[in-house]
C-alpha cells in the first residue's frame, strides 16, 4: 500500500469519533470522520479511504443500505461494522454484502486494533506485485 492507509470512521457518537481518532492517528493512520452515512458516502467518493469503521447506530441511513453503497461505490474499500446493539441477522447480512468483520460493544481496543492491521496485511497477491514494481 502507498502511503499512509486512509481510515473512515462513521458514527454519531462524537465521543466514539474522538476516541477512534485518537487511537488510530497514534498508529500513524490517516483517519477522517463523519457523523452520518450520508456525509461517509460522499468522503468514500472524494477520498476513497482503504478502510470504513461504521457504527450501525447512524441515524440518518440504515446501516446495510449505507454498507451496501460503499461496496457498489468501490467493492475494494473493506468495511469493519461496530455496533452496540448487534443481531445475528444483521451480521449474516452484513458479512453477505461483504463486511470485513461485525463486533459488538463493548469490545477490546487491542482486538480491534488487530482487526485493522489484518485488514492492511491482507493485501491481495496481484495489488502487491503492482505495487512492488
Amino acid at each position: 500500500m502507498k502511503g499512509k492507509p486512509i481510515i473512515l470512521i462513521v458514527d454519531n457518537e462524537e465521543e466514539s469519533l474522538e476516541l477512534f481518532c485518537k487511537i488510530l492517528k497514534e498508529e500513524d493512520y490517516t483517519v477522517l470522520t463523519a457523523g452520518n452515512g450520508k456525509k461517509a458516502l460522499e468522503l468514500v467518493e472524494t477520498e476513497k479511504p482503504n478502510l470504513v469503521i461504521m457504527n450501525l447506530n447512524t441515524s440518518d441511513m440504515s446501516e446495510i443500505k449505507t454498507l451496501r453503497r460503499i461496496k457498489n461505490i468501490d467493492e475494494n474499500i473493506e468495511v469493519l461494522i461496530i455496533t452496540d446493539y448487534g443481531t445475528m441477522k444483521a451480521a449474516r447480512a452484513a458479512m453477505e454484502l461483504g463486511a470485513y468483520d461485525y463486533v459488538t460493544k463493548p469490545f477490546d481496543n487491542d482486538y480491534i486494533m488487530a482487526l485493522i492491521k489484518n485488514v492492511f496485511s491482507s493485501v491481495p497477491g496481484e495489488l502487491l506485485q503492482l505495487e512492488l514494481k
